[in-house]
C-alpha cells in the first residue's frame, strides 16, 4: 500500500510537471530573492492612476493658454516681455465677451471624434480658442470616439455622447433642433480653431457655411440622389440637384439659425439621416445633401470661400504651421482649419 501511494504521487507529479507551480520564496536565500513591488507602486500603475480624474484646467476668463505666433494679431498687440523665441505669445486683450448680434443669442457646437490620444489636442485647442474670445455656451457632441478622455473643468459646457455612432456632421443639426440651446448655432469641427472675433458681416445671415465647394461631377451621383430620396420624395428637389447649380457645405459646418434647422426638419425630415449615416463616404454625401437643400431654399453663401482655395489644403499640419501658412498669403478667415487624417 505504501509503495502504491508513492508510485501514485510520483506519477501525479510527473504528469503535472509542466503546470506552473507557486514558488515558496522561503526556500530561496534572501540575497537571491526577487524584489516584489506592490501593484500600487509599479511605475505603469502610478502613471495610469495619475490620469484618473485629471482635469483640463481652464482659468476663466483669464486663461493662460498660449496662442501660436502668426495668429492674425499684429506684433503691437503683444507686450515685448511676452514675446517668446518659441513662437508663442500671450495676448494682451480684453476679457472674452458674450456673442449677441442683432438681438440673437449664440451657442458654439463642437463635433468631436477621438481616435488616438493625440486627437485630444484638437478639441482642446478648439475649446480654448472659443473661450479666448467668447463666453457663450459650448456644446461638445462626441461621435463614436474610440479613446476615452477626461473632459476636466470645462466652463459653461455640456458634453453629449451621441447614441448614433458614425452619424457625424448631421448630429449638430439633430440635437440643435431637439434642444434649441440658442437662436443661432455656430458649428465647428474639433479640427477648427477660432482665429479672431467674427465680424458683423460674417454674422449677418440666417445660414452661412464656413467654407463651400462646388460639385466637380457634371451629373449628381446616384448615391446622392438615393440619400436625398430617403428624406424627401420631391421631384422638384431632385431636378434642382441635377442642375448642379448648388454649392456643398464643407463639413456641414457654419452659422445657422434655429428657424432654418427647424424648417429643414419640418419640410425634409433631415433627422432621419442620423439612423442612416455610418461611414465616411456617407458623411461626404450629407455635405452635398445639406448644400442642395439650403441652396434650393436660400441663397446660401460661405464666409471664407471655396475650401479648395485654403492654403496648403489637405496637407497634414499643426496649428503653428497652419497659422504661418495663412499669414504668408494674407488669407482672411476667422477659423483656422487643421488637417489631420483620422
Amino acid at each position: 500500500m505504501h509503495i502504491k501511494l508513492n508510485w501514485f504521487l510520483y506519477m501525479s507529479s510527473w504528469a503535472n510537471r509542466h503546470i506552473p507551480q507557486r514558488r515558496d520564496l522561503s526556500q530561496i536565500p534572501e540575497l537571491f530573492r526577487p524584489v516584489i513591488v506592490p501593484r500600487v507602486e509599479r511605475p505603469e500603475v502610478v502613471l495610469s492612476e495619475s490620469f484618473q480624474g485629471k482635469e483640463n484646467e481652464v482659468v476663466y476668463p483669464e486663461s493662460d493658454w498660449k496662442l501660436p505666433a502668426f495668429s492674425g494679431y499684429s506684433k503691437s498687440d503683444y507686450s515685448k516681455s511676452d514675446y517668446s523665441t518659441k513662437n508663442t505669445f500671450s495676448v494682451k486683450r480684453t476679457p472674452a465677451i458674450e456673442l449677441i448680434h442683432n438681438e440673437k443669442t449664440y451657442v458654439f457646437v463642437i463635433l468631436r471624434n477621438i481616435q488616438k490620444t493625440n486627437d485630444n489636442d484638437l478639441w482642446l485647442a478648439c475649446y480654448h480658442s472659443i473661450r479666448q474670445f467668447y463666453t457663450n455656451q459650448i456644446i461638445i457632441i462626441d461621435d463614436n470616439s474610440s479613446v476615452n478622455t477626461v473632459n476636466g473643468k470645462l466652463v459653461n459646457t455640456e458634453i453629449i455622447q451621441s447614441e448614433f455612432n458614425g452619424a457625424g456632421e448631421i448630429l449638430p443639426y439633430y440635437y440643435f433642433n431637439k434642444e434649441k440651446w440658442a437662436d443661432t448655432m455656430i458649428f465647428m469641427h474639433d479640427s477648427m480653431v477660432l482665429h479672431r472675433l467674427f465680424t458683423d458681416e460674417e454674422l449677418d445671415h440666417e445660414v452661412v457655411f464656413h467654407w463651400h465647394f462646388k460639385e466637380t461631377n457634371e451629373v449628381v451621383t446616384k448615391k446622392t440622389l438615393s440619400l436625398l430620396a430617403s428624406i424627401t420624395k420631391s421631384k422638384e428637389i431632385e431636378e434642382f440637384a441635377k442642375s448642379n447649380t448648388w454649392i456643398g457645405a464643407f463639413g456641414c459646418s457654419g452659422i445657422i439659425d434655429y428657424t432654418i434647422v427647424s424648417m429643414l426638419e419640418e419640410k425634409y425630415k433631415i433627422s432621419k439621416l442620423v439612423t442612416v449615416i455610418r461611414t465616411r463616404k456617407q458623411r461626404e454625401l450629407v455635405e452635398r445633401i445639406l448644400g442642395i437643400l439650403l441652396s434650393f431654399e436660400k441663397k446660401v453663401v460661405s464666409n471664407f470661400g471655396d475650401i479648395l482655395n485654403y492654403p496648403y489644403k489637405f496637407e497634414t499640419n499643426n496649428l503653428q504651421t497652419s497659422l504661418y501658412n495663412i499669414s504668408q498669403v494674407n488669407y482672411n478667415t476667422a477659423i483656422v482649419k487643421l488637417w489631420r487624417g483620422r
